[in-house]
């Protein structure tokens, strides 16, 4: 085997840095790892059922919820992929065409349709985007992991997803109509005009066309080719109309939906550490959706907040989703907390990850009250990642580096140790910003304040207290 692909018994080689499905899997630590693309207006009951009995019998139970919208089966053993393939093809999760799946690759705000806040329903045009992209031969040759999302703001709004394309309803003279913008999230991507409804699939299928069509042996992704080619050559696709400045008002969110009972009870929220529930659990949630939302209205809406939202169930969902291990509360502190699935799950991972910052979660009682955040990658690669973090930590041979307010890819403050080193830095820079920040301040305000070297030494000497 080489360094640029994987194969699989039973399955076809997936590339590096390319998206797995279901028809393409990927080889990880404890299996073959199959992504179900996110399903546009959520997952029946009966398809949530269908997907764990599939993780309980091909797989090794867990499942994963990603930060687009997905949900991933683990430990998928290579002579039972064919069946597993199978089984979530006939439950209507997945495709049996590797090649539409591996475009598919379109996030819906999941609950525009019971969102009292949102300026418009977007599921059945998410939907239509999808089949167009998926139905388009053209654009089988897209760069991996391109993708496009598709909001309808609200509470339950997706703003802060970036995206290839993104497609956001606007006002227009004569209603409402969709803003599509490149390479960005809603607040800063590159505005390419505006579509009505029954012409954006047209569209977005179009820049992407033109995207795809981009020379070499693989097109960009779009934030390269727009600092290649500029915003103009997305332009002029047929469908496509300028959109005034003042013409687009977009209502946008404040950050991830709040976990918890929705606006007038339209949905739960429940979110789950680290994205990671079983079969067991999701077998729980399609029961709790039936048996409060009504078995003909129950679904279960995957959002990029690695959660579900159950529509229409109400507060008394809230104790047996708290039962599940879900977090039903807006204060709850490992809201703060990330971590890929690390060691021994993957096999690029050389710490246990997930057990790691579940450890560390009282180490930073002052900051993750604070809405802070602390993530835990298991290598450089960063997978899950976000694009930066209060406390980062990179394991490299079993040791952490840790950086406060940076990236995966970042310089570290300090250099690798052992994690019982880095309990007591989180520590240190808990006490640090207990006594030294000013009411309100964020700790990247406090950094700023300080200057970053003064708060690395404060963080030094704190240690050395302790």
């Amino acid at each position: 085997m080489n360094d640029s692909s994987r194969t699989i018994a039973g399955g076809r080689p997936v590339p590096r840095g390319a998206c797995p499905g279901v028809a393409a899997p990927l080889a990880s630590g404890d299996g073959l790892l199959l992504r179900l693309r996110h399903p546009v207006g959520g997952l029946t009951p009966a398809q949530a059922r269908a997907v764990a009995d599939t993780a309980r019998r091909c797989g090794n139970s867990a499942l994963e919820l990603t930060s687009r919208g997905n949900l991933q089966l683990r430990g998928v053993a290579g002579d039972a992929l064919p069946a597993a393939q199978a089984r979530l093809v006939a439950a209507g999760v997945a495709d049996d065409d590797p090649g539409r799946e591996a475009v598919r690759n379109v996030l819906v705000a999941p609950a525009s349709d019971l969102d009292p806040q949102a300026r418009a329903d977007v599921t059945g045009l998410g939907r239509a985007v999808a089949g167009r992209i998926a139905g388009d031969p053209a654009l089988r040759g897209l760069p991996a992991k391109t993708g496009v999302v598709i909001d309808g703001g609200g509470v339950a709004g997706i703003p802060g997803v970036y995206a290839d394309v993104r497609v956001d309803p606007v006002a227009v003279p004569d209603g409402v109509g969709y803003r599509v913008a490149a390479a960005g999230r809603g607040a800063d991507a590159v505005i390419l005009g505006w579509a009505r409804a029954e012409d954006v699939p047209g569209v977005v299928a179009g820049v992407l066309g033109r995207l795809a069509g981009i020379g070499g042996a693989t097109p960009p992704r779009m934030a390269a080719a727009l600092a290649e080619r500029g915003a103009d050559a997305f332009r002029g696709v047929p469908g496509l109309q300028t959109l005034d400045a003042d013409t687009h008002g977009m209502t946008t969110a404040s950050g991830p939906c709040a976990p918890g009972v929705g606006p007038a009870g339209a949905w739960v929220h429940a979110v789950f550490p680290f994205g990671a529930l079983d079969a067991d659990t999701l077998d729980g949630l399609a029961a709790i959706a039936e048996g409060h939302a009504g078995a003909a209205s129950a679904s279960l809406r995957l959002t990029p907040w690695r959660s579900v939202m159950l529509a229409g169930a109400g507060d008394d969902a809230l104790a047996p989703l708290n039962a599940l291990g879900a977090i039903t509360a807006a204060d709850d502190p490992r809201l703060g907390l990330g971590a890929c699935v690390g060691a021994p799950g993957c096999a690029s991972g050389s710490t246990p990850t997930r057990g790691d910052a579940a450890a560390m979660e009282r180490m930073a009682p002052t900051l993750l009250a604070a809405g802070e955040r602390l993530h835990v990658s298991g290598c450089g690669k960063g997978c899950g990642a976000p694009p930066t973090a209060s406390i980062m930590l990179v394991a490299a041979e079993g040791r952490y580096a840790m950086a406060v307010t940076g990236s995966v890819a970042g310089a570290p403050d300090w250099p690798p140790a052992p994690a019982a080193t880095v309990r007591a830095r989180i520590a240190a820079l808990d006490a640090v910003y207990a006594r030294r920040r000013q009411q309100g301040e964020s700790l990247e305000q406090l950094i700023h304040r300080l200057g970053r070297a003064t708060v690395v030494r404060a963080v030094n000497e704190e240690s050395e207290r302790g």
